[in-house]
């Protein structure tokens, strides 16, 4: 499995972790859940567990850049994206630029026609500020 195909399961299982109020029993339980090898998902396992542990510090980043009410009317997929993201380019020290990159592709093959544009200027907000 190559690094996208991994940060497609990466989305999938943000996006259930999400939609689930981030209840989990452990890293090892949600990837051994999805039959996923965890031998070959290191990627995967690393970007999860980074992504819980530091929850809190992603969220704000992107409440720094959108206000409560946009936050709350954000698509799950969406926010998904944006938290992988956030979570690759602060806390995996994966180049930005691939990051947003990837979280384009992603938009664009999960999300609406044009939210690839929104998803593309706040990350690109995110990264100028924090620069």
């Amino acid at each position: 499995m190559n690094r996208t195909q991994q940060r497609e399961w990466v989305l999938k299982i943000i996006y259930e972790l999400l939609a689930n109020n981030l209840e989990y029993s452990s890293v090892d339980a949600i990837i051994e859940d999805h039959e996923l090898d965890i031998k070959k998902s290191k990627f995967i396992k690393s970007s999860i567990q980074s992504f819980l542990e530091n929850f809190d510090d992603i969220n704000s980043k992107l409440e720094d850049q959108l206000d409560e009410f946009t936050i709350k009317r954000l698509a799950l997929i969406d926010k998904s994206i944006l938290f992988l993201s956030i979570n690759e380019m602060y806390f995996l020290d994966i180049p930005s630029g691939v990051s947003i990159n990837e979280a384009i592709e992603l938009s664009k093959k999960y999300s609406t026609k044009d939210s690839y544009k929104f998803i593309n200027g706040v990350l690109g907000s995110i990264y100028r500020e924090n620069e």
